[in-house]
Order: C-alpha cells, then sequence, then structure tokens
C-alpha cells in the first residue's frame, strides 16, 4: 500500500508536469484491473452479476482503499454508486484521484462483465480538473462536474446481466478470506459514516431504531451509543442527515412524485417531507429539482 498522502502528492507533481489539460490519472484510473484488488476483486469478478460485484465493493471497500467508502442507492431504472472520501478533498491531488475513480470503476466493470460496459453519467462534486472530454470519451457517457457529490449512474438492466466469468461458489470463497482480512484490519471508516449509510438503507420501511441499526452492523446499542458519543455524533441528528441526502438524491437522479420520495425517506406524509426538506435546504423539495434539472 502507498501511503495516501503520498499517492495524492504524486497525482499532483505528474499532472503540474503535464502539458494542458492532465490526462495521466485517468490513464492510471483507466488501467486498473481485478487482480489489483486481491482478493477484494477477484470476489468481484467472480460475482454472478455486476449489481453482485458493486454490492460486494460496497461492504469491502474499506480493505483497499480505507479513504474511502460506498453508498449505493436503487432506483426505479437505474442505481447510483456514491464514492465518499473520508480524508479531506479539498487538496488537488484528493480530487485528481477522485476523477481518476470515474476510470478505474469503468475499468473494474468492463473486465468483470466482459462488454464494452458504460455508465449512464458521471457526477463530479468539484470544477474538473483534468481533460474532461477525454474522461468523457473513455466513459462513454456525460460528465457533470461542480455536483457536490462523487457518483456513477449505471442502468439496472446492465447491472442485471451475468458476469464473463461470474461464479458464485468462487466468489463465496474469495468472500470468506475479505471477512477474514476485515477482521484482522482496523476499519478507518467512522462510526457516524457507516450508521447513516445503514440508516439511509432502510428508510423506506420507516426510521429504524438505534438497537435494529446496532445488531445490522454486529454491536449492541450500547456500544454503539458509546462509539457514536466518542466521534461527537448523535443518532438523531444522523437520521436526518440520511434523509436529507437520499431526498435529495431522488429529486436529483429520478422523476418520482414527491408523495413516494416522502415514503422512501421515511415520512408518512407529503406535508412533513416538504417542512423538513425546506428547513434543511431552504428551499421546497420542488424548487430543489427545478434547479438540479435545468443544470443538466
Amino acid at each position: 500500500m502507498v501511503a495516501e498522502e503520498d499517492y495524492v502528492r504524486l497525482l499532483e507533481t505528474i499532472a503540474h508536469a503535464e502539458e494542458g489539460r492532465p490526462r495521466a490519472h485517468i490513464n492510471l484510473g483507466a488501467s486498473m484491473r481485478c487482480e489489483d484488488l486481491g482478493a477484494v476483486g477477484l470476489a468481484w469478478k467472480s460475482s454472478p452479476t455486476l449489481m453482485d460485484g458493486w454490492d460486494r465493493a460496497e461492504r469491502y471497500v474499506g480493505v483497499v482503499a480505507g479513504v474511502r467508502a460506498l453508498e449505493i442507492t436503487r432506483n426505479e431504472q437505474t442505481t447510483e454508486i456514491r464514492f465518499v472520501r473520508l480524508t479531506d478533498e479539498a487538496s488537488m491531488g484528493a480530487r485528481l484521484s477522485n476523477e481518476a475513480t470515474f476510470a478505474s470503476f469503468t475499468a473494474i466493470c468492463r473486465e468483470a462483465s466482459g462488454r464494452h460496459f458504460k455508465p449512464d453519467r458521471a457526477i463530479c462534486a468539484h470544477e474538473f480538473i483534468g481533460d474532461k472530454a477525454f474522461l468523457e470519451d473513455y466513459l462513454g457517457c456525460a460528465v457533470e462536474d461542480r455536483a457536490g457529490i462523487n457518483a456513477i449512474v449505471i442502468s439496472n438492466a446492465e447491472l442485471a446481466l451475468p458476469n464473463a466469468v461470474g461464479d458464485d461458489a468462487i466468489s463465496r470463497f474469495f468472500d470468506q478470506r475479505v471477512e477474514e482480512m476485515l477482521k484482522e484490519m482496523h476499519s478507518v471508516v467512522p462510526i457516524a459514516f457507516q450508521v447513516k449509510s445503514e440508516i439511509g438503507k432502510n428508510l423506506s420501511g420507516g426510521i429504524p431504531k438505534l438497537s435494529d441499526v446496532a445488531k445490522a452492523l454486529g454491536m449492541s446499542a450500547r456500544t454503539l451509543q458509546r462509539k457514536l458519543g466518542d466521534e461527537g455524533a448523535v443518532f438523531q441528528e444522523l437520521v436526518d442527515q440520511a434523509r436529507r441526502e437520499l431526498s435529495e438524491r431522488l429529486l436529483r437522479t429520478t422523476q418520482y412524485p414527491l408523495v413516494e420520495i416522502a415514503f422512501l425517506t421515511g415520512f408518512a406524509e407529503q406535508s412533513g417531507f416538504t417542512r423538513a426538506f425546506k428547513r434543511w435546504a431552504g428551499e421546497t423539495p420542488r424548487s430543489f429539482r427545478l434547479s438540479a434539472t435545468s443544470g443538466q
């Protein structure tokens, strides 16, 4: 493993040496192969479908990239796969690393699927530093920058197709090895992030209880409370954050009616959702959707 600070500094150094818009980091991402990720990549490659592979990646990303976490949101026609950097994202090197990730995700999916996979679109949090047209040509889709999040959007039909060498028995064999590695390593993913992610997955069934989240994370409610307290986090505030982030994502990436988004984010009525959203964002859900979609 190369230390994160050394890696991002290297990307910066190379980018400064390039003429014009940087491309080297994109080429680096495109060179990624499943085997480069060890047992995690092999579990991904042998997964029956791309969706199975992404489910594994969401769980195991900390083994190969301790500074990142994944959040997967399934919608009616598409799935949004959001990658979150758990360290500072403000430096040039960190942003170049984020840009390279779009290419590496696509490269892994192409190898695993055995097809010329391409996402529906890519969403970049910051103003793009590298050669955006070069990345778009590699991905085969548009890249939207200055969007506030880093994510790729993939059609559910594409994710459901079988992988080239998918074999559930082999994939489960690699799962066992990665689970052992997870137990051996010290996770750098903050417990608050894990809690918020777990809340977001279950909102359509109502607001999950702290005890249910604790059970899903393999600990007691008392232990979870203590760990959240150590990080200065409050469970109810994480519920609010999860509801806001999910609602903004659904408003931005789907055409679901507001009443359905209210249900999916744990509200019994649309009026309660509208009041909460205005408190979070300072505008109505309808206004937010119009602003978000008009810029695409």
